[in-house]
Parts: C-alpha cells; sequence; structure tokens
C-alpha cells in the first residue's frame, strides 16, 4: 500500500483546490477524498512502533507534503462539516459524509502530530493549525453520534468515541509549554467565548466516558480487539489533562470549570469506569500488552491530578474539598487504589500514584469546619458500602487509610465538643451588657476590624471598645489573618478579593482550628520542650522570646521553634503573612512554659496564613475554652 503513496500524491496535485461546490468540480472532490482517505490509512495503519527506514520515508513523506494536504483539508471541513456552506442538495456523483470529512481532516492531522516531529511542531507553533484544529474540536464537541456513522461501517456505535478521542488526544499538543502555544483567548474564540469552551472541554469529557462505557469488551484477549478501547481511554484521560491545561494558562478558566462543576464531572467519569477499566486485568500480568493496563489506570490517575491540583490551587479550594467528599471521593479512592499486592511495587506506589497522594493531602483540610460538615457523611457512606474491607486487601492503601480515618474521626469528635460554637457570636461583647441575639440578627452591629464581636448598640461598643476590645481586636485580627482593615483603597479591592475569602472561611472556622492546636499542644508537650530547650542553647541570649508554629497547612501537623525576631514580619498589602509581632508585647506567660507565643499555619489554594494562635485569642477575648482534656 505504500507504494500508493506517490499516486495520492499526483492526484492531488492535478485538480486545484475549488472554491465551493458545483457540478463541474464532483469528480475533482471525490478523486480528492480518496487519495485523502488513502493516505489517512497508510499513515494510521504503518505500526506505530516500527521505525524502519521504509516506515520513516513514507510518514516523512506525507508531511513533506502538507502544502499540498492542508489546502484541500480547509477545503472539506469548510464545506462538509457544520456549519458549512455546502448547498441543501449535493450535486449528483458527490457522496461525502460528516464521518468522512472528519476523517480527511482531523484523523490526518492527528496521524501527523502523532507520527512525525513536523506535524507536532506544526500544532505547537504554527496558529493557522492550531485556529483550523480548535475549530474542529468545536464541530465534533456539538456533533450528535449519528453525524459520526461511517458509511463503509454503518454497524460501527463507537466511531464516534474513536474519533473524538483522536480529537481530545491533540488538544494537549496544541497547549504544549512553548512560545507558540495558544493563549487561552485563541481557543474561546473558536467556541464562541470562555463559557462555550469550558462548556466544551467538559462536554468532550462526558461523551468520551459514555462511549468508553458502551465499547464492549473483548472476549478473546489481543491487540487489537484492545486498540480502541485504549485509544478511547487515552483520549479521555489526554480530555481530563486538557482541561487542567486550559486553567493552568495565563488568563487560565481553573476557577470557571470549578463553577460549571468540573470535580463532580471528573469523580462521575471514574464512578462510572473504574471498574470497567480496571476488572479486566485483575488476573492479567500488569505488563501484558493485550491489556494495556497501566494505561487505563492513566485515565483515572489524571482525573485524580486534576481534583489534587484544584485542592491545591483554586481559589476556593475549601469548596473544592467539600465537593469532592459529597460526591464520593472517598469511595473512589478505595475503589480504584485497591490492586493485588503481588503485582504491585509498593515502594514506588507513593511516588507516582494521584490517587495515594490524594488521600495523604486531604487531611490537612480537616480544620475547616466546611469541610467536617461533608466529611462525616463521607464517612459513614464508606463505612455502609462496606469498601474498607476492600481496601484492607491493598497494604499500602490500607495503612494509609487507617491514618486518614483516625485523623478524620479527631477532627470530627472536635464537632461533638462544647467549644466548637461560635458562643462570642450570639451575645453582646459588652461587658455589662447581657443581650443575646440569633446569628442572622441585622439588627447587630459588627465591630469593622475583627469582624467577630457584636453588639447590640453603638453606646455598648463604644463601652466595650474603651474598657477591653481595643486590645483584643488586635489580637481577634491577627488570629484570623485580618491585619488590615477591610476599609481599603478602590485600587486594592482586586487584589485582597482571594485574601477577603480566606479571611472568612477561617472566621467561620476558628473554634476548630483552636481546638486543633490546644488538641496537638497537649498531645506533643514533651516534643515541645526538647525543641524549646534545642533551639536556646544554640540562638543568641538576647534572644529570650520565641514563637511556636503549629503547621496545619501540611499532614501529619509539624511544630518548629523559631526566635521572635526571626519570624516572618508582616507584609504589605495582600501579603499572607499575617503574624502581628506587636502582640508579643500584649501577651505574658509562665516562667516554666516552653514558648512566648503560638503561631498556627494554614493554607488557601497556594496561599498560606500565619496567624496568632487562635485559642489564646479567644481564650483572651473571651473566655473561651476548647473542652479537651
Amino acid at each position: 500500500m505504500l507504494l500508493l503513496l506517490p499516486v495520492f500524491h499526483a492526484q492531488l496535485e492535478a485538480y486545484p483546490v475549488p472554491d465551493g461546490i458545483s457540478p463541474d468540480v464532483v469528480q475533482a472532490i471525490m478523486l480528492a477524498k480518496l487519495s485523502m482517505g488513502g493516505i489517512v490509512s497508510i499513515v494510521i495503519h504503518m505500526p506505530g512502533n516500527n521505525m524502519s527506514l521504509q516506515v520513516r520515508t513514507a510518514r516523512d513523506a506525507v508531511a513533506s507534503n502538507w502544502e499540498l494536504l492542508f489546502p484541500w483539508m480547509q477545503f472539506f471541513s469548510n464545506n462538509f462539516l457544520p456549519p458549512s456552506q455546502r448547498p441543501a442538495v449535493l450535486p449528483h456523483g458527490l457522496f461525502i459524509s460528516t464521518c468522512e470529512a472528519l476523517m480527511v481532516t482531523v484523523r490526518l492531522l492527528s496521524a501527523m502530530s502523532h507520527f512525525t516531529e513536523v506535524g507536532r511542531q506544526m500544532m505547537k507553533t504554527n496558529p493557522t493549525v492550531q485556529a483550523f484544529f480548535f475549530r474542529a474540536w468545536v464541530i465534533a464537541g456539538w456533533l450528535k453520534r449519528d453525524d459520526f456513522v461511517n458509511p463503509l461501517h454503518p454497524g460501527d456505535k463507537n466511531i464516534a468515541a474513536f474519533t473524538q478521542a483522536n480529537i481530545c488526544s491533540m488538544s494537549v499538543v496544541c497547549l504544549d509549554d512553548t512560545l507558540g502555544s495558544p493563549p487561552v483567548s485563541i481557543i474561546a474564540s473558536a467556541a464562541g467565548g470562555t463559557i462555550p469552551m469550558a462548556s466544551l472541554a467538559l462536554r468532550h469529557i462526558c461523551r468520551l466516558a459514555k462511549g468508553i462505557s458502551n465499547i464492549p469488551e473483548p472476549v478473546i484477549q489481543t491487540m487489537g480487539n484492545f486498540s480502541r478501547m485504549n485509544a478511547c481511554v487515552s483520549g479521555l484521560a489526554q480530555a481530563i489533562r486538557f482541561m487542567q491545561s486550559l486553567g493552568q494558562r495565563e488568563c487560565g478558566c481553573q476557577e470557571l470549570f470549578l463553577q460549571m462543576g468540573a470535580v463532580r464531572t471528573v469523580l462521575h467519569v471514574v464512578t462510572m469506569l473504574w471498574e470497567r477499566l480496571l476488572t479486566p486485568a485483575w488476573n492479567i500480568s500488569d505488563n501484558d500488552p493485550n491489556v494495556w493496563l497501566a494505561a487505563r489506570r492513566e485515565a483515572l490517575y489524571m482525573a485524580y491530578r486534576y481534583i489534587a491540583y484544584s485542592m491545591n490551587c483554586a481559589d476556593d479550594s475549601i469548596s473544592v474539598v467539600s465537593q469532592a467528599l459529597q460526591h464520593g471521593l472517598l469511595e473512589c479512592l478505595l475503589c480504584t487504589g485497591t490492586l493485588p499486592a503481588e503485582r504491585v511495587d509498593n515502594a514506588r506506589r507513593f511516588e507516582h500514584d494521584h490517587d495515594i497522594q490524594l488521600l495523604k493531602d486531604l487531611p490537612r483540610f480537616f480544620v475547616f469546619s466546611k469541610v467536617l460538615r461533608t466529611l462525616g457523611p463521607a464517612l459513614q457512606k464508606v463505612k455502609q458500602s462496606g469498601l474498607e474491607l476492600r481496601a484492607s486487601k491493598d497494604p499500602v492503601l490500607w495503612e494509609l487509610w487507617k491514618a486518614f480515618d483516625s485523623a478524620a474521626r479527631i477532627f470530627t469528635n472536635f464537632c461533638e465538643l462544647p467549644g466548637r460554637f461560635h458562643f462570642y457570636r450570639y451575645q453582646c461583647d459588652n461587658q455589662t451588657c447581657f443581650v443575646h441575639f440569633s446569628e442572622n440578627d441585622v439588627t447587630a452591629f459588627c465591630c469593622s476590624g475583627c469582624l467577630l464581636t457584636r453588639y447590640c448598640s453603638k453606646s455598648c461598643q463604644k463601652d466595650a471598645w474603651k474598657s477591653r476590645h481595643r486590645i483584643h481586636c488586635r489580637m481577634l485580627r491577627s488570629a484570623i489573618g485580618q491585619i488590615l482593615i477591610l476599609r481599603i483603597p478602590k485600587c486594592f479591592s482586586d487584589t485582597l478579593t482571594q485574601g477577603n475569602r480566606d479571611i472568612r472561611e477561617i472566621r467561620k472556622s476558628l473554634p476548630i482550628i483552636a481546638m486543633a492546636e490546644s488538641w496537638i499542644l497537649n498531645r506533643r508537650l514533651n516534643e515541645i520542650k526538647a525543641g524549646y530547650k534545642s533551639i536556646r542553647d544554640t540562638v543568641e541570649p538576647s534572644n529570650d522570646r520565641f514563637v511556636l508554629q503549629v503547621d496545619m497547612s501540611v499532614h501529619p501537623i509539624t511544630l518548629s521553634m523559631y526566635p521572635l525576631r526571626d519570624y516572618p514580619l508582616i507584609g504589605a498589602i495582600g501579603s499572607s503573612e499575617t503574624f502581628d509581632h506587636g502582640i508579643a508585647d500584649l501577651v505574658t506567660t509562665t516562667e516554666d512554659s516552653p514558648y512566648d507565643l503560638v503561631a498556627v499555619k494554614v493554607r488557601f489554594g497556594r496561599e498560606s496564613y500565619s496567624l496568632f494562635s487562635p485559642a489564646a485569642a479567644l481564650g483572651i477575648a473571651f473566655g473561651w475554652t476548647s473542652g479537651i482534656q
């Protein structure tokens, strides 16, 4: 068949590319369709791992004739893919379906970008080729399943998933980290806007997942029987990766994806497909080329990678975690993470498996009340489903799950203690006043500095400020990360939007963070004393005050001791370093205390906040006690 390649090129050269469809160019169009289809068959059906001189020569010959092929690809795309310029009734003798038009455009471009370096470079750097591809990406996303029917194989019901898999695999090539990679604005322009672009990216993922679920599992295990399944699974993995790449790029739309339910969509895909992808390979070697278990598992891990990226980088990471727990993240992790122990390299699982890393990273979000509200029901679902018995068969997963479950129970138990309540939100903070009100009472006056204390009247607020709140407010502001008042110049409002959202979450979770702080200080007191003794012997005598940092931005929680003067200072507007050194002058400690001040470090997305001890702030300002024995 390789001998026909020059013939196909000669036929394309023999006719100029028509300006449109008319009866006098039917013969030229049909010959071009047959020639382009033949070239696609030659490039695709040559073994991908066969790098003989004959194979390389044939593929290079196709790539070298790009200037001949591309105008014909544009012609078929413009005239036979919707919305097209084709007439309502085609001239006699002209038979070209939507599926055939996709084959001679998208599949040829896919073959060139996959098998030739010239094709990959064009996809990465050529704006005309990129615009052409993303137009096809948009068209394929909105086509109905019936539009993919191949006239030569009308019974092939999986051609739609296979074609979309090809397109999604190419989309990642375009967004490679090169100077020529298209900005998100170009892709959004092809889709008709940022919102349609995000909707299409999610639509590709959903349609591929549905297509994979409809592909029958081969009875006979041969390379050919599994090739279409593997191509579609690879396309699904690349579709999820493409969505993540769109969010990561400058002026990306990560937050828009999350608002449109990207985490929910990805978890739905995992729930739908995990058993289908992993079960056939349970009794087969992990390296068996007939099954490609590693390639199948890659689609699941790419889904977990996207969720982990969203948890660590999204502006509202707390909502991401809550949404993931609500839509079955724990069940998915226990189902897909369980593998036969004799076929797993346990030493490398923590390094490469995104599901293992995700399960390790989740406990650092337990200090936030919004997460705890969804954690309890999520654990209950796991208990009811019996997935813990399944997880116990995998030694690595089981040890990790036991640590996760232990941390989850500790923090959910905090919610049963009286100290979890925001009691200071239900009463006037003036010591001489006994007025109580509801949480949503709009008549209450709120301190604009700490945003925690409430008053029944302006007079009570003034009395409290003179008597004690002048000092307490500074501590509370530092405890919630609010060292700056909210009345800021308009020019800074955009830069502090993220910080204000984080401060709101800290404020809502303050009693939980304070209880976690109290628990860790009581539990690890000997470690704290040893750290204090060690640092005291190594620093200058003038450093007579020390800060104990409780780092809740990682799990397990870590403790560090610093001289006060070496601890990070308050930064400029928008800085995440919020620990107020001036508070040291307001706090006194006993002589036998192994530290002077406590700083609690928490993390939201990419931002970390160093807070003055919430337990100390609540205790000094309101007489709060954690209730932890």
